[in-house]
């Protein structure tokens, strides 16, 4: 995650304030564009895609002109440009050549380099050998319902029977107009348009690459020989997949990049945000988010639960009314509320990966005595130990496994037939449902469910 001080805009823009051209509102640039680099990549891709459709969303307030948002070549900071500039305004944001001419000379022509050509066979090749992936044509017209409207895509397919995808490989540097212009155009024909590098690295990435990226839900897919050979083993399209994961380090949000080949089988399709992703990078973010919002206080709470110290009565209360604020109840003693204790001690030693306020050696053993006294607890720890992927550690200290086949096996089945005989004493306790969504933000979307 960019940590940038200073403001994403550029100092003295020409244009310092843009029009809303739904609303009528004036903001000044600063504010249009903000402090959020992602959310910056995501503007700009907004106002190029409005532009394309014929439906700007923002304009300069001198000749109502709309605008686009480019970057200096220097550094990553922004301005507001005119789509068109013809002498009337007195903001001068063009200079140079134009995108046309830069293209032309970039490309000299229509000539395309071996690599580029090698790309579109390499992901031919992959398709032909998926039976989800028919009629695969390279550089073959797409025919848009409008008139003029057509593209040739590099190379097109149709998935399982239904949508057809345009596969579009990105070796250098190309126009985010033109990137726009084609998710419009492959939008409003109801296809898909899927990105294609020869090769991606968020810590050497130009602008354009970004601007698919964050576009993307953080997650951009590689093609190669070595994908290629890994598609035709496993007869389905299988593509290196670079994405963001993120996490919490204390009470900070931070990003990584992770990769893994994947295959087309295992991604998430929005056709009608025109994403295709493997991680869900946005609702990593919220839940992380969600956890950074109260982080302090939960902190506070785990330090006091934590403290071997004698027990201090006046750190209690000063808790209870923080989070009394926050309309959740604490007991005017920790003992006094059932079997609190024995909920917080499991599900922060699922979540440290140790026993917490138990007198065993290890998580397993943690995890027998929840089966056997506490049984309504079992919903709410399986859930700790998937958040923080303690199943490799289970299965190590598990050496009997009487854990994976006994236990496992009985509140497995018990929530798969309620109705069963024994079964309601599987049910989760739903006494402190709230508080531990509070307290463990990562399990929050989960904790209210009927098990599974």
């Amino acid at each position: 995650m960019r940590q940038l001080s200073k403001s994403l805009v550029v100092d003295a823009p020409e244009i310092a304030e843009v029009l809303d051209l739904a609303t009528g509102e004036i903001t000044p640039a600063r504010g249009a564009v903000g402090e959020d680099y992602e959310k910056t990549l995501q503007l700009r891709m907004a106002l190029r895609q409005g532009i394309a459709a014929g439906k700007p969303l923002l304009a300069c307030p001198f000749c109502v002109v709309p605008v686009h948002l480019v970057s200096l070549a220097q550094e990553r900071r922004f301005y507001f440009r005119h789509e068109t500039e013809d002498g009337r305004c007195p903001a001068k944001t063009k200079g140079g050549l134009s995108e046309e001419r830069i293209l032309a000379m970039k490309y000299d022509g229509a000539r395309e380099s071996a690599a580029h050509i090698r790309m579109k066979e390499i992901i031919a090749e992959s398709l032909r050998a998926d039976p989800d992936f028919s009629d695969v044509k390279i550089e073959a017209i797409w025919k848009g319902a409008e008139a003029n409207g057509r593209r040739k895509p590099d190379v097109r397919a149709v998935w399982k029977g239904a949508l057809p995808v345009a596969f579009e490989v990105q070796l250098s540097t190309t126009f985010l107009r033109v990137i726009a212009e084609r998710r419009e155009f492959y939008l409003r024909e109801g296809g898909l348009l899927f990105w294609v590098f020869q090769k991606f690295d968020m810590g050497d990435a130009r602008l354009t690459m970004e601007d698919v990226f964050y576009n993307n839900n953080r997650n951009a897919f590689v093609a190669n020989e070595e994908t290629l050979a890994a598609s035709k083993a496993a007869r389905s399209l299988v593509l290196d997949c670079v994405w963001s994961e993120p996490s919490i380090d204390d009470g900070l949000l931070l990003w990584s990049q992770q990769r893994r080949q994947v295959s087309f089988r295992e991604l998430t399709v929005e056709q009608e945000k025109q994403r295709v992703f493997l991680f869900d990078a946005d609702a990593a973010k919220e839940r992380c988010l969600a956890e950074t919002a109260n982080w302090p206080l939960r902190e506070d709470f785990r330090r006091f639960w934590f403290d071997s110290a004698p027990y201090d009565d006046a750190k209690w209360q000063g808790l209870r009314k923080r989070f009394a604020e926050l309309g959740l109840t604490l007991p005017r003693y920790p003992s006094d509320a059932i079997r609190l204790r024995a909920l917080l001690d499991t599900l922060y030693s699922a979540k440290e990966g140790h026993p917490v306020g138990w007198g065993y050696v290890d998580l397993v053993k943690v995890a027998h005595h929840v089966f056997d006294k506490h049984k309504g607890f079992l919903w709410a720890f399986k859930l700790m130990l998937a958040a923080h992927s303690r199943a490799p550690l289970i299965r190590e200290q598990d050496a009997t496994r009487n854990w994976r086949d006994k236990k496992v096996k009985a509140y497995v089945a018990a929530w798969a037939d309620p109705n069963r005989e024994g079964a309601e004493a599987f049910a989760p306790d739903r006494r402190y449902d709230d508080l531990v969504a509070f307290l463990f933000p990562e399990i929050a979307g989960e904790i209210r469910k009927v098990p599974r």
